[in-house]
């Protein structure tokens, strides 16, 4: 087979194993067609697939996994995650610039769904620590790790910080529906 055929039909693959897992990374994508992570580059480029935190993103969101009033910036599925969230005055308990602990808490949950690409589960347990004050215009920094996997069931844990402070901890006992 010439060079061209050999390209095609990488790119064909290619365009396949990103459809099927969009969360795959250049590296897990040159040992699978058994190329350079360079070569996969250029293909992406030539084929106009984005980089993988862009297809992260892009699937996230499309799915409905976004974080509300968050960005989420890194997810890898069933292993962690990372969201910002900039609060304002619409967060904030009246007359104080104070915001409301289920802002954080509801932040702290989608992160949780996202990291297990859940559009729905149910949490069975909840245990939330609020471990400061939060006030409007800070930026919350929420990094997500998966513990535990028991079929449906998932343990995550979620913390949260402002100016590398933690502000809340949460571990999620989440059900998926069957």
């Amino acid at each position: 087979m010439d060079r061209a055929a050999l390209k095609k039909e990488r790119q064909e693959f290619l365009l396949k194993k990103i459809k099927e897992e969009p969360f795959l990374k250049d590296e897990e994508l040159a040992k699978a067609c058994r190329v350079s992570v360079s070569t996969i580059r250029f293909d992406r480029a030539e084929l106009g697939i984005a980089e993988y935190r862009e297809r992260v993103k892009s699937v996230a969101e499309n799915a409905g996994h976004a974080v509300n009033s968050g960005e989420l910036l890194d997810l890898e599925l069933f292993h962690n995650g990372l969201s910002v969230l900039s609060t304002d005055d619409s967060m904030t308990f009246d007359g104080t610039d104070i915001v409301k602990s289920q802002c954080i808490y509801a932040f702290a949950e989608n992160l949780a769904l996202s990291v297990i690409d859940a559009k729905a589960a149910l949490v069975k347990v909840a245990n939330v620590k609020y471990k400061a004050e939060v006030h409007s215009g800070e930026r919350l920094v929420a990094r997500s790790e998966v513990v535990r996997v028991r079929e449906k069931e998932f343990i995550v844990h979620v913390f949260i910080k402002v100016n590398m402070t933690e502000v809340f901890r949460g571990k999620f006992s989440l059900l998926i529906p069957a």
